[in-house]
């Protein structure tokens, strides 16, 4: 078994998210150690969105579905991190403890209500008469 295969069975993650979830932090312990914190979300925040949109975009092209399962992966994963730092950022404008709370609770819980919600009823099985 090669070693990566038994990083992602202990880990249940790839060495590549492995290795974005590294750079991710240090590149958010760098903005924060010099003062650019809003700065370094801002720009992660857009390339989440730029992420996002390609992973729509290559869902759609048969042959490009590899990379879109991928770019689906990675969104997924990183998800609750970009609502983090949107959240942050949001909070560096709105001041009011209350909104934020709401805002964070309709962030965090929508994906989930959504997707239960856009759930296809079940068909039902016909009987054959005989």
């Amino acid at each position: 078994m090669k070693w990566s295969n038994r990083i992602q069975i202990v880990t249940g993650q790839n060495c590549v998210h492995i290795a974005l979830h590294l750079l991710l932090i240090a590149v958010l312990v760098w903005g924060w150690k010099h003062q650019a914190l809003v700065q370094v979300s801002t720009v992660l925040v857009a390339m989440y969105a730029t992420v996002f949109i390609a992973m729509l975009l290559t869902q759609r092209i048969h042959r490009l579905r590899n990379v879109g399962d991928f770019l689906e992966d990675a969104t997924t994963t990183y998800y609750f991190g970009a609502a983090m730092l949107v959240l942050f950022l949001i909070s560096r404008v709105v001041y009011n403890p209350l909104l934020l709370g709401c805002l964070g609770v309709v962030m965090l819980a929508g994906p989930a209500m959504v997707s239960l919600l856009a759930k296809e009823p079940a068909r039902r099985v016909q009987k054959k008469r005989s």
